[in-house]
């Protein structure tokens, strides 16, 4: 799917997701359909493997802030201003794109954290090769959004170190 925002790659070991945002499933901005919630998990646990074919899976609209922590406790905060639109799997756009079925996907020890404004809604609600309606899909033109990055220390707290200002 279409997106609009930005891809990194983090280090392996950075297992454990923790998101304030509609879930546990996946979302999608034509896709809202779970509770607003704290929500936890691994990232091995994003990646959906019912669907027929690889593909973006995973994704949380409308999160106020995500972590990502190793087995020590330390991470990455990603805190939206004021939403984000995010997913970590450990597989890279590439990756998902290159190959027929999620039997053939190689699975990598780093993971790709996508931090987007927006993602293009899925579609396919009259058939699974219908497009999105219009205000699901992302105009071309001029966008801007913004967020912080904050590094996690074991012990912190993300959902506290969320709601503090910057100074």
């Amino acid at each position: 799917l279409p997106r609009l925002g930005m891809q990194m790659t983090l280090p392996a070991g950075f297992e454990q997701i923790t998101w304030l945002g509609p879930g546990p499933e996946e979302t999608y901005c034509d896709r809202k359909d779970a509770r607003f919630g704290l929500y936890s998990g691994t990232v091995e646990e994003q990646y959906f493997v019912d669907y027929t074919k690889p593909g973006e899976t995973g994704n949380k609209v409308d999160v106020r802030w995500l972590a990502l922590r190793n087995s020590q406790g330390a991470g990455l905060l990603a805190i939206g201003l004021p939403l984000l639109s995010a997913n970590a799997l450990h597989f890279g756009t590439e990756d998902l794109n290159a190959v027929l079925h999620p039997f053939e996907l190689t699975h990598r020890d780093y993971i790709t954290l996508n931090l987007d404004l927006k993602q293009q809604g899925v579609g396919g609600d009259n058939s699974w090769g219908a497009w999105p309606h219009e205000e699901f899909l992302i105009p071309c033109e001029n966008h801007s959004y913004s967020f912080r990055l904050r590094p996690l220390a074991p012990g912190d707290d993300p959902a506290k170190l969320a709601r503090t200002e910057v100074q």
